[in-house]
């Protein structure tokens, strides 16, 4: 029954009960949570289920379900994949005449032209964010530090740092910076996989980026194979702790979220 039918059996009083005056009150509350929320928003939940508004918003609520247990699973392999590669790009930066902090002060090449742009910013987040401490906050008036930096750092650049692999990527001045990086320094940060030339490695940190980014912007994933993306993230933690792995895979809710999928 459609909301002109519902309405004018409420207006006429046609056998109306206090279930009709339920169906209604029901039929309005779902189009202003859709209207609030953006039809533009909505409309992919609503193809899904031919454009019936409650399964449509139960479809959306689960994709709440599923994408904070993404997040949960790929906020943590950030985490560690940022943490595994800085440590190795410390000792690499040191060994080549530089200073521990590749962050706070340029780095040696080649890794100085493959983050240039993106370090400037990160360094610059850090630095705002401490001229923003309150002075209760415990680290007030404290000089920016590396760590600072480090967790400015975007994702997107761990992934360009590793040699890319794409069909397009040709045989550039930049990658073959990123192969003499991934040589030299940046492989002993997965001393648990046989990654010769990075392809492995960037391919699985590739697809963690494709669905992260979806993540941030809330867009809908039951149309993605989550588990697929999932897996890969293991694999990364697998292949620099295999310990760290087995934790991070207790704790993994997402084939629960997936087996509840109310439509």
């Amino acid at each position: 029954m459609g909301l002109n039918e519902l309405l004018s059996l409420h207006a006429f009083h046609y056998s109306k009960t206090k279930e009709d005056d339920y169906l209604v009150a029901t039929y309005i509350t779902r189009q202003k949570i859709i209207n609030c929320l953006h039809i533009s928003r909505m409309q992919p939940y609503l193809d899904a289920v031919a454009g019936n508004q409650d399964k449509a918003l139960k479809l959306y609520q689960w994709n709440l379900d599923l994408t904070a247990a993404t997040q949960s699973i790929i906020g943590i392999t950030e985490v560690v994949l940022r943490n595994a590669m800085d440590r190795e790009l410390q000792t690499w930066n040191v060994a080549n005449g530089g200073s521990a902090s590749w962050l706070l002060a340029e780095p040696e090449t080649p890794l100085r032209a493959l983050i240039a742009g993106k370090r400037n910013s990160a360094l610059s987040r850090a630095s705002k964010e401490s001229i923003a401490r309150v002075p209760s906050h415990r680290r007030f008036g404290a000089p920016v530090t590396h760590d600072d930096v480090l967790a400015q750092v975007m994702f997107g650049m761990w992934k360009d740092l590793l040699p890319n692999h794409a069909p397009n990527a040709g045989n550039s001045q930049e990658n073959n910076n990123r192969e003499r990086m991934w040589k030299d320094c940046l492989i002993h940060a997965f001393p648990n996989v046989q990654d010769a030339d990075g392809s492995m490695t960037y391919w699985r940190v590739n697809h963690i980026h494709g669905l992260r980014n979806r993540v941030s912007h809330m867009e809908p994933l039951f149309q993605i194979d989550v588990l697929d993306v999932i897996r890969d993230s293991l694999r990364i933690i697998r292949s620099i702790d295999s310990d760290v792995a087995n934790w991070v895979s207790g704790g993994n809710k997402v084939p629960t979220v997936l087996k509840n999928r109310p439509v």
